[in-house]
C-alpha cells in the first residue's frame, strides 16, 4: 500500500518504484553534494592554473612553436548604411579559439571539472584587434587547454 503523497514512477516491467517527498529531498541532497565536491576541485584547479601563469606570455611550450588562432565571424546586425558617404556600420560577433599550453589539466585529478572560467584580462588573448574596454566577459578554458573568446564589436567600413 503506497504512503500518502507517494507517486508511482514508470519503471521497467516487474520493477516497483515509488517517489516520496523524502526521496526527492534525498536525491536533491545527493546532487548538491556532487556540486559541492566539484566546486572544491574547481577552486583547487583554478589556484593551480593561475599560480605561475603570466597573461603577457604567448601560451606555447617552446617559443619557436607557432600558435594557431582560429577565426569565425558572424554578422549580427546591419546598423546603418550611409550610401552617400559609402559607409556601412555593422554589429559583428568574432569568435577566436586557440589551445593554451599552460591551461591544461588531467580531468581524472579534478573529477567533474571540464571547464574553468577566468575573469577577462587574467589569461592570454591574441593581440589581433582593438580591445573594447566597455566589453568585459568571462573567459572559458576547456580541460585540454582549448580557449574560446568571442568579442562583439561594431565596425564601420567604407
Amino acid at each position: 500500500q503506497p504512503r500518502r503523497g507517494a507517486r508511482r514512477l514508470a519503471a521497467a516491467p516487474g520493477l516497483n518504484m515509488r517517489c516520496s517527498p523524502g526521496g526527492v529531498w534525498l536525491a536533491l541532497a545527493a546532487s548538491l553534494l556532487h556540486v559541492s565536491l566539484q566546486g572544491e576541485f574547481q577552486r583547487k584547479l583554478y589556484k593551480e592554473l593561475v599560480k605561475n601563469y603570466n597573461p603577457l606570455e604567448r601560451p606555447v611550450a617552446n617559443d619557436s612553436q607557432p600558435l594557431t588562432v582560429y577565426f569565425s565571424l558572424s554578422l549580427l546586425q546591419i546598423m546603418d548604411v550611409d550610401e552617400k558617404n559609402q559607409v556601412l556600420t555593422t554589429n559583428i560577433w568574432l569568435q577566436m579559439s586557440w589551445t593554451d599550453h599552460y591551461l591544461q589539466w588531467n580531468v581524472s585529478e579534478y573529477p567533474g571539472v571540464k571547464t574553468v572560467r577566468f575573469p577577462d584580462g587574467q589569461i592570454w588573448k591574441p593581440d589581433i584587434l582593438l580591445y573594447n574596454s566597455s566589453y568585459d566577459q568571462q573567459q572559458e578554458v576547456l580541460a585540454y587547454g582549448m580557449h574560446c573568446w568571442s568579442p562583439q564589436f561594431g565596425p564601420t567600413s567604407s
